[in-house]
């Protein structure tokens, strides 16, 4: 696979607008109250956790509301903020400091990835911290603050690629999207055929009726490491990443919402459990779907479909409403 020449950085390597979402939710009087009755201890708190959001931000880790508090304060260690009732007010604070300082947003997961009874339940608590700061068309901005390096590109780019087919080969599930391992694998497969046409786990049932282990998975190169391939890999195989590790990955840091594929009553138990792909929330913030729609055009070097575009209109209208 080739690299995709796209803004590499932590916070954001899009050139469309992304999806809109909320801030953290605004802190109740009480806790305000709260906060503020820690006297010097306040700063301290609204530092750390300032420190705390950044750190988890720049190293690509998941941040959830509800844990903040104890992985910045271990109870054990201050146990005078041990039943502190002062999170949002704090967060609300922690969003301020960000923003003005730094330019940089702490958002919530889009009210359109709530709602979809296939998403995970904590998608509801998390939070993610995107670039505010407007840049330009060729991601001047984002060049600027984050180096570009081979590993981030080919992250980046396979990232796109596994974005592009959810969004045009996915089935709408939901107002969602939803992609399976056996068919993102074949279309990647199409694209780099040193990616295997299966996923790692992937089995058939032989004609006698026993499990065999599909072998179209070795030679799975280490995404993270991209060492430089043997002589007997060759020169091809030198940025094609492991698509099970990245793929696991990505749903770790949110970029893809990951779930069993449920069967009806029609279809049989396979053995191995087939897992469904979507865009997650970091993705929507961080690139939108309007940026995948822009990207797959530009691949095809095509105008971007219209009819595509004007439903993201209408979905981005409705949750504005919502909102309101």
């Amino acid at each position: 696979m080739s690299q995709m020449d796209i803004p590499a950085s932590t916070f954001s390597f899009s050139q469309m607008e992304p999806e809109a979402s909320q801030a953290p939710p605004e802190a109740r009087a009480s806790e305000k109250s709260n906060l503020e009755n820690l006297g010097t201890t306040k700063e301290k708190v609204v530092t750390d956790l300032s420190r705390l959001v950044l750190f988890k931000a720049m190293s690509g880790e998941t941040i959830d509301r509800t844990k903040l508090m104890k992985e910045a304060f271990p109870p054990e260690s201050n146990p005078t903020l041990k039943d502190a009732r002062v999170i949002n007010a704090a967060l609300n604070e922690v969003t301020e400091r960000l923003k003005h300082v730094i330019g940089l947003d702490i958002k919530t997961t889009p009210n359109e990835i709530l709602e979809n009874k296939g998403m995970p339940k904590k998608f509801k608590e998390r939070l993610y911290v995107v670039n505010s700061v407007k840049d330009d068309g060729v991601g001047t901005h984002s060049r600027e603050l984050h180096s570009v390096h081979n590993e981030s590109a080919i992250e980046k780019g396979l990232l796109m690629l596994i974005l592009a087919f959810i969004y045009c080969k996915g089935e709408v599930k939901d107002h969602m999207r939803w992609i399976s391992a056996p068919v993102l694998f074949r279309l990647l497969h199409s694209v780099d055929e040193n990616i295997p046409a299966e996923p790692a786990s992937a089995t058939t049932i032989t004609k006698s009726g026993k499990k065999r282990e599909s072998t179209s998975g070795s030679g799975r190169n280490s995404i993270g490491a991209f060492a430089s391939p043997s002589a007997a890999q060759g020169a091809s195989m030198k940025f094609t990443p492991n698509v099970d590790e990245a793929l696991e990955k990505f749903s770790q840091m949110d970029y893809l919402a990951k779930k069993k594929l449920e069967l009806d009553g029609s279809q049989t138990q396979q053995d191995d459990t087939i897992y469904l792909y979507a865009m997650g929330p970091r993705a929507y913030l961080e690139i939108g779907r309007k940026q995948v729609l822009y990207y797959c055009a530009q691949v095809l070097e095509q105008e971007p479909d219209e009819s595509m575009l004007a439903e993201l209109k209408e979905d981005e209208s409705e949750h504005d409403n919502d909102t309101q």
